[in-house]
């Protein structure tokens, strides 16, 4: 409550409030450096898609799925961060919080645009990894003979994205909940 209508007077702080565009863009290229540097691990034709028994239903070229893994994994973080700025662009079109009024308000709305932009870039570095992850799983479904999908990927990489996506929300929520 204190820290919503205290002014934000530090360099520290003022820096902690300009979105970090430059992780996000060294995330993705770490990203696509994995993909290219381990699609050499991958056969002529890669299993990309499973049955619930793990066996492989579905297959893409190698250069396929090199291109869907980079351009997918590249769009939708961006997208993602293109979604939070048009809020911030659209003076606030489309943002759905509690208190909307009372966090739009000329004394907060720009800290608020910062926070909820920032907090975007946050799910779209956390969407890479989670898309780092999906690539790990396929490296290793593709090395298994015969392919198959490794039985720890829902708890490996599915869990503990959804806890991450969790703890996302929360930290939103709570940081928008209502003021006393």
């Amino acid at each position: 409550m204190a820290l919503a209508l205290r002014e934000i007077d530090s360099p520290m702080e003022n820096r902690r409030s300009s979105p970090p565009y430059f992780v996000l863009v060294l995330a993705w290229l770490a990203f696509a450096a994995y993909v290219w540097l381990t699609a050499n691990q991958l056969p002529a034709m890669v299993a990309t898609h499973f049955g619930a028994e793990g066996e492989p239903n579905g297959y893409q070229t190698h250069a396929g799925y090199l291109r869907f893994t980079l351009i997918f994994g590249a769009a939708v973080p961006a997208f993602v961060t293109a979604t939070f700025l048009v809020t911030r662009l659209g003076n606030g079109w489309g943002l759905n919080i509690s208190n909307k009024d009372y966090w739009l308000a000329p004394e907060r709305r720009e800290q608020t645009f910062a926070f909820v932009q920032r907090h975007g870039i946050w799910f779209a570095l956390l969407l890479m990894v989670f898309f780092a992850g999906i690539h790990y799983t396929i490296l290793d479904a593709n090395a298994r003979n015969p392919a198959s999908l490794p039985p720890s990927f829902l708890y490996g990489i599915v869990g503990p994205f959804l806890g991450a996506t969790l703890v996302w929300v929360a930290i939103l929520v709570r940081h928008f909940r209502k003021p006393a």
